[in-house]
């Protein structure tokens, strides 16, 4: 089938549209016209895979790594990177405006002068005795033995560890390489790790700073234990003239010099003074909630891992911060706490969510707070938009950036800069109780953003049916059935509890119970 590429999705396959179908193709970009194959089809979209490319588009290029075709790691290697940029910025900004209806757009995008061998930490599979990343789109793996977008001193592990007769006893292996070019590697296993010896001696002619062994038999990326088989507890980097205690498990952004660009365009704006108290949320080891102390009366940063939380409170220690204080555990109950019992009432807030975006009670809490300024940074836009839709009830967003951290993926970060809505220009009405019984004040969500919202947060596929079950429990009476089944005794599935639970939390976030 002859198709002609006009979008990426979001896994970077390339879109097209024919015949009033869409068309998710493997191999192709932005303005290719390729022959495909199709490999799977869905009533609302099929999958396809470049055969040939018939006529190239003008802003593909040939890359430069040799397992890029198959291997997941990267997404854009092959399509030139000012034009990954662009497509960035109309991501967001379509983003923005459908999700978010929102009237501002990304003022600029910054990315990098080069790049390439950026990632300062990579997580590897391993499978039959081979290192590598999954494929794309796939759970086959690709053994590499160099990647292109990670930093030196990770390369040189990496192809030690290829030829370790140990490697098989490994699930996959993490490898962090700090602005010293010290590394710290995990070997994460499901019993323990073999032949440990023989890989120290090789791993000593590098830049080694400590290996640690953790056994996970879970699904989460760690388990709870490390052992140290040789090095330092912590590995120390660098970010904003600060130095960060790092864990093994800690978060730490694998982009030093973009993360530093995000960070600046978020504390700039904040103009913080001597006598701002500053509540810094998701904070992390506190990369940003330290620098924001340097200038403020106080800092809070909130973080819900306690392991995260005791490295944040070290570093401030080490870097002689004494205005930084660090609470663990969720934003949304921590801020309350703040607020209420221990009367910190802060003037400008910081947010840095994970991907799933802001509680949607951090959400109420926040508008009802309506502090002075808020830069809210973001790995999502899909979230964020909605998030901001929600926030500018009480908030104006002033601007927007977004920083390209991950360079070559589909992937963008973006900080949108908000300030309090200036309620001088608002007039006050007085309402009857009357009146206010014939305002509607539901806002009725579609089945699709339910979905979205409770895939999001919790994880969970949820069918239109259990959506349907649960609002007429809660008295949101659903039209007829006109579709309902000609059998006569057609059973009908009960919505499991986990799932009724998640559908009514997205219920009671779109406001309709």
């Amino acid at each position: 089938m002859k198709l002609e590429i006009t979008d990426f999705d979001y896994k970077g396959r390339g879109v097209a549209k024919k015949d009033g179908k869409i068309y998710f193709v493997e191999g192709a970009v932005i303005g290719d016209t390729v022959e495909a194959t199709l490999t799977y089809k869905k009533k609302k979209f099929t999958l396809a895979r470049t055969q040939k490319i018939l006529n190239k588009s003008k802003n593909r290029i040939a890359p430069k790594c040799p397992y890029f075709e198959n291997c997941g790691g990267c997404d854009f290697l092959n399509y030139k990177y000012a034009e990954q940029l662009k497509w960035k910025k109309d991501k967001v900004n379509q983003d923005f405006r459908r999700i978010g209806s929102l009237d501002v757009e990304v003022e600029k995008i910054y990315g990098m002068e080069n790049p390439l061998a950026y990632r300062n930490n990579i997580q590897l599979k391993v499978k039959d005795g081979k290192l590598g990343y999954f494929g794309k789109n796939s759970k086959d793996l690709v053994p590499v033995k160099h990647c292109l977008i990670a930093e030196d001193e990770i390369n040189k592990a990496i192809e030690i560890l290829s030829c370790w007769k140990g490697l098989s006893s490994c699930d996959e292996i993490i490898l962090r390489q700090n602005y010293k070019n010290q590394l710290s590697i995990v070997l994460v296993t499901k019993d323990r790790v073999k032949y440990t010896n023989n890989l120290l001696n090789e791993l000593l002619e590098l830049n080694l700073n400590s290996l640690f062994e953790n056994i996970n038999t879970g699904k989460l990326r760690f388990g709870e234990k490390f052992n140290k088989i040789y090095g330092e507890d912590y590995i120390k980097d660098k970010l904003m003239n600060f130095e960060f205690k790092l864990s093994p498990s800690s978060f730490f952004q694998v982009n030093r010099t973009q993360a530093e660009k995000l960070y600046k365009l978020a504390l700039d704006y904040l103009e913080i003074n001597k006598e701002d108290k500053i509540l810094d949320l998701y904070c992390g080891v506190g990369t940003i909630s330290l620098n924001a102390a340097k200038n403020a009366k106080a800092v809070c940063g909130v973080e819900i891992s306690e392991e995260a939380v005791e490295n944040a409170r070290e570093n401030a220690a080490e870097n002689k911060i004494t205005n930084a204080y660090f609470a663990a555990g969720k934003s949304e109950d921590i801020i309350e706490k703040l607020t209420q019992e221990e009367k910190f009432i802060p003037d400008k807030i910081i947010l840095d969510p994970p991907r799933a975006g802001l509680d949607s009670s951090l959400i109420d809490i926040l508008n009802h707070m309506k502090v002075k300024k808020i830069s809210y940074i973001s790995c999502n836009s899909s979230t964020q938009a909605r998030d901001l839709k929600l926030l500018s009830k009480s908030y104006k967003i002033e601007k927007a950036y977004a920083v390209d951290l991950f360079c070559h993926s589909v992937h963008v970060e973006t900080v949108a800069l908000l300030s309090k809505l200036n309620t001088e220009n608002y007039l006050d009405i007085e309402i009857g109780e009357d009146e206010l019984s014939e305002i509607d004040f539901s806002k009725e969500a579609t089945y699709g953003e339910i979905k979205k919202y409770v895939l999001d947060k919790y994880g969970l596929k949820v069918s239109s049916l259990y959506i349907a079950q649960v609002k007429r429990k809660h008295g949101l009476i659903e039209r007829e059935n006109y579709n309902i089944s000609k059998k006569e005794n057609q059973r009908i599935p009960n919505c499991p509890e986990e799932k009724e639970k998640a559908i009514e939390n997205a219920l009671e976030y779109f406001g309709m119970v």
